[in-house]
C-alpha cells in the first residue's frame, strides 16, 4: 500500500498530489527524482542501518512520486 494513497483517499489530499503536477511544480518533482536516483546510487555501497534508512528513504521517495502519477485516477474515485 502506498503511505502517500491509503485505503481510503482524501479528496483534498489527492487535489494537492494532482497539483503537483502542473507544469510550474516540475522543478519540485526533479528535485525527489534526483534525490531518489542519488539514494539509489548510495544504496550500491551502503551497509547496516545506513543501508536501512536508504531503503526508507527510496521507499518514501518512490511512494510519493507514484502518488503524483496516480492522482487523477484516484481522485475520479473519491468524487
Amino acid at each position: 500500500m502506498n503511505m502517500f494513497l491509503g485505503q481510503k483517499p482524501d479528496r483534498q489530499q489527492m487535489q494537492a498530489l494532482m497539483r503537483c503536477k502542473l507544469p510550474e511544480n516540475e522543478a519540485l518533482l526533479g528535485i525527489f527524482r534526483a534525490r531518489l536516483e542519488e539514494t539509489k546510487t548510495l544504496l550500491i555501497s551502503a551497509e547496516g542501518t545506513r543501508l536501512a534508512r536508504l531503503q526508507g528513504r527510496a521507499e518514501a521517495l518512490t511512494q510519493f512520486l507514484e502518488a503524483v502519477e496516480k492522482s487523477p485516477e484516484m481522485f475520479e474515485l473519491v468524487k
